[in-house]
């Protein structure tokens, strides 16, 4: 399969007919953008005095709520990206996303010469309770470690879900490394997650704190303020899912022909709303009426408009129609996209088109590697690049120890093997004593062997400790550089810099360049 972030960067013309706003990396994108978004509509004050509110209730600073008085003047645009409601904000790229946003926006803001805001949104809407349980850190030794929740999300949206004891949290969290920062930053965690009431607010609250001087707006779609501005959006995903659900398709094999792979796939009826009646279910129609995916009883009409008249909170969007309601709520300059999100939005772009919108700019996140001094100190000491860590360190273990082995084990070992072969071979003619010797020599020298084998195994595992500091500075680079055998940025919690380094380490990201094409950049601590 094609990949979606390759051709973004390189080739862009080749794949402009998906992303119809234009390149990310041409300022003339932007320009034309603005002047589109201009010709909207948005219901801004609405918008404002309930984001006010809310931020209010999050502690906000000046520098944000002055960001949201700004989105009140008819000029002021967004930059935004999504997240889920990860526990103490879930993965490092979720802060290289914000902060993607937030350099983004000061960019366009500069060039543009016009109020450009960044707006974080919480998919707190999101039943994804795999994704969002779980987060990883590492303890004093370097090895990573989870902090989790208990349960199984009951298929519930996870805004909704109730916050953690501390004292459950703070169990876990006592295996951070000890340092100058620890402390602060278990205040802090224990503040916020008194504070909140439910998992989108402890995650809203954590993020805040990271981002506070940049004045990031964040906005929780579980809100039913925010529910009802977006109850005319459902209106029209209900009256135009037929034609949605064809736009999907055309744009999804049109996607797939040119050799990549569709990112959404339906299973057929989708309407891309869930009601919760009483629990979240798909809503679907197949030409027979609306009915709830895993019920068979057809819906009145009525039902549905009715529904939506009384409580819009009982409706979400999904996959599919989230970024409309997005480009509804929000003027949005850009998007910002991890990787997987680019090749779902390829999809869409017809989608936008049947609600009369465009799809916005989208302008791929900061993606980085951290490296601390002593990780650097290893790289250096061993001889060793991120691509030889990125490609694993086994082999190169194995060689290391091979190399300080000045008493050449291998040669004395192979040495004696051939001693006592040439020994056995001298027996031969004991053969003629009984029928039975030749058997006996064989076992026998099967028995050395396997002796012999103990012996060498037991050579080298005398070697491997004896030089253990240098195999365990190899074992903590691996498990800092790829964790779990996996990208950094999709596993470490960025609260693990923040116990090391303190929040100076936010402005390490703050500092990258906006390359605009997922190169990996590496943060030298």
């Amino acid at each position: 399969m094609r990949d979606p972030m390759q051709a973004l960067a390189t080739c862009f013309e080749q794949v402009a007919f998906f992303f119809p706003s234009g390149n990310p990396r041409l300022q003339e994108s932007f320009e034309q953008r603005a002047r589109y978004l201009d010709s909207r509509n948005y219901p801004r004050v609405e918008l404002v005095d309930t984001l006010k509110a809310y931020h209010r209730f999050l502690g906000a600073n000046k520098e944000t709520l002055q960001m949201i008085d700004e989105l009140r003047r008819n000029e002021t645009l967004v930059v935004i990206t999504g997240q889920q409601a990860g526990i103490l904000t879930g993965p490092l790229y979720t802060l290289y996303k914000a902060m993607t946003i937030i350099r983004l926006a000061e960019e366009q803001r500069k060039r543009l010469g016009r109020p450009v805001v960044p707006v974080f949104w919480i998919a707190s809407e999101d039943h994804d309770w795999i994704e969002i349980h779980k987060t990883f850190f590492l303890n004093y030794k370097g090895k990573p470690f989870p902090c989790s929740l208990q349960g199984d999300g009951e298929g519930k949206s996870v805004g909704i879900l109730p916050v953690p004891s501390w004292e459950a949290i703070e169990l876990q969290l006592l295996q951070l490394p000890d340092s100058e920062f620890r402390d602060l930053v278990l205040q802090h965690c224990r503040r916020f997650l008194n504070q909140a009431e439910n998992l989108a607010q402890w995650f809203a609250l954590t993020l805040q704190w990271l981002l506070q001087k940049w004045g990031l707006i964040l906005f929780d779609p579980l809100l039913p303020e925010f529910k009802r501005l977006a109850a005319p959006m459902y209106e029209q995903i209900l009256k135009l899912h037929c034609g949605v659900r064809e736009a999907l398709f055309r744009r999804t094999e049109a996607w797939t022909k040119l050799g990549f792979s569709a990112q959404i796939q339906p299973l057929g009826g989708e309407v891309n709303l869930f009601l919760a009646y009483p629990e979240r279910r798909a809503i679907l129609n197949q030409g027979h009426g609306f009915y709830l995916r895993g019920q068979d009883k057809i819906l009145d009409n009525d039902v549905l408009p009715m529904l939506l008249r009384k409580d819009p909170g009982m409706f979400s969007p999904n996959v599919v129609t989230r970024p409309i309601v997005q480009e509804f709520l929000f003027p949005t300059l850009a998007y910002v996209p991890g990787p997987g999100e680019l090749n779902y939005w390829a999809q869409l772009g017809e989608v936008f088109s049947s609600f009369g919108f465009i799809m916005p700019i989208l302008f791929p996140r900061l993606s980085a590697v951290i490296v601390t001094p002593s990780w650097q100190k290893t790289l250096s000491k061993e001889g060793l690049t991120l691509a030889d860590v990125y490609q694993g360190l086994d082999g190169y273990k194995e060689r290391c120890i091979r190399d300080r082995d000045s008493l050449d084990i291998e040669h004395r070992i192979q040495h004696l093997r051939s001693v006592i072969e040439k020994g056995y071979k001298e027996l031969e003619p004991l053969e003629d004593i009984h029928a039975n010797v030749h058997d006996w020599i064989i076992r026998n020298e099967m028995k050395v062997n396997l002796q012999i084998e103990y012996l060498r195994k037991k050579l080298w595992q005398a070697q491997r400790k004896k030089y253990g500091a240098v195999l365990e500075g190899l074992r903590v680079l691996e498990d800092g550089i790829t964790p779990n055998k996996g990208r950094q940025e999709r596993i470490l919690n960025p609260l693990y810099f923040v116990t090391l380094f303190g929040e100076g380490f936010i402005d390490r990201i703050a500092e990258l360049p906006l390359t605009g094409d997922f190169c990996e950049q590496n943060i030298l601590l």
